[in-house]
């Protein structure tokens, strides 16, 4: 979707939010096929990436007051799609007795253009989200999943700061992405 595209679509999912109902068709017609083809492009299956992008398409439309318009709206709604995904896997995963959450967690690793996408809108969502912390919080983040410098602080007093820095990330990522798109 180039430049263009994106700045409509987050005017109609804006126009969405603050009530307009003539806003609901244009983001259908943009969304649908790319939802469709992301998820296809990672599930492999054009029926399953119908049935979660319908997921998807609910999802968008039941939170859309959430949206915040200084976001971009693409990430936003790739990001409800690939949690839809996510969900129908672990639900089928359990239904299954086969539940991998380590496989479950991965974003694609294919070099489709949607897999792209998604792996790089993810990416700047997590920026996004981390940069809206506190230094201290983003610090202890960064020490606890690189192994790098700790704090000169206990090991307890480490695990507590950890948390609530993970805590504030939950909290900045339900703000700026709705409830729907923290794991």
């Amino acid at each position: 979707m180039d430049d263009a595209g994106r700045m409509a679509l987050n005017r109609n999912l804006a126009a969405l939010a603050d009530g307009e109902r003539a806003a609901f068709d244009p983001v259908y017609r943009t969304l649908w096929p790319l939802l469709v083809r992301f998820i296809a492009g990672i599930s492999g299956d054009r029926a399953i990436a119908e049935d979660m992008a319908q997921q998807a398409m609910l999802k968008i439309f039941s939170k859309v007051s959430t949206f915040d318009a200084s976001r971009d709206g693409l990430s936003w709604s790739m990001t409800i799609a690939f949690n839809e995904y996510q969900s129908y896997r672990r639900r089928r995963a359990n239904a299954l007795g086969e539940l991998d959450e380590s496989a479950l967690a991965e974003v694609p690793d294919c070099d489709t253009p949607e897999a792209i996408a998604i792996r790089d809108n993810l990416c700047e969502a997590a920026r996004s989200v981390l940069a809206s912390l506190r230094p201290q919080d983003r610090e202890t983040i960064v020490a606890a999943i690189t192994d790098g410098q700790r704090p000169a602080v206990s090991a307890a007093a480490f695990r507590k700061r950890l948390q609530r820095a993970l805590t504030q990330t939950r909290l900045a990522w339900k703000r700026y992405y709705g409830d729907d798109c923290a794991g």
